[in-house]
């Protein structure tokens, strides 16, 4: 799933080459990847699935190398990565400083990755949401994008399924809709 974070990182850069990349790590139930953009709908959220999807079937090989701080900072700088430029400047002084390839994209990243997108089968973009830098309100309100990823269509569509249940049992809106308790 960490991988299919990069793939998110690399379809939204394509589609909107002035997005500006935060973190993207990958979490119980997917991953998810903060950028500096304007806020997404499901019709852009859906854009950028698509391009996913094109992304996985190019097929590219994964590759990790690692950089000297201040080569890794001017890498970043090159790519205009003001946030990635921070993180590595808040690394440890001995540190090890990496980065994984995929096609044209490359993203600072202790890893680790799939050998490829290849495995990545079934991928779903979840929902967006907005989300401090860093996670303090005093940073950078920054638009999140959740997602999950299986090497199965047949799992995917369990876990969606799943997410349906949920929110039909959902007691604030049961208890809405039962008049046992109202909301304003």
């Amino acid at each position: 799933r960490h991988t299919a974070s990069h793939v998110l990182a690399e379809a939204v850069k394509r589609l909107y080459p002035e997005a500006k990349l935060a973190i993207g790590p990958s979490i119980d139930t997917g991953f998810y990847y903060d950028f500096d953009l304007p806020s997404l709908d499901r019709a852009a959220l859906d854009a950028i699935e698509a391009e996913m999807k094109k992304i996985i079937k190019e097929g590219a090989e994964i590759t990790r190398f690692e950089l000297p701080r201040s080569e890794a900072i001017k890498y970043m700088e090159g790519k205009e990565e003001p946030y990635k430029v921070e993180l590595i400047n808040d690394l440890p002084e001995d540190a090890v400083i990496s980065f994984y390839s995929q096609g044209e994209f490359t993203d600072l990243c202790a890893g680790p990755h799939l050998m490829s997108t290849k495995p990545l089968k079934a991928i779903k973009l979840i929902s967006s949401s907005g989300a401090y830098w860093r996670g303090s309100e005093k940073n950078k309100m920054l638009t999140r994008v959740y997602g999950t990823a299986f090497t199965k269509n047949a799992d995917l569509e369990e876990y969606l399924k799943h997410l349906e249940d949920i929110k039909l049992r959902d007691h604030n809106k049961l208890g809405r809709e039962m008049e046992i308790f109202t909301t304003v």
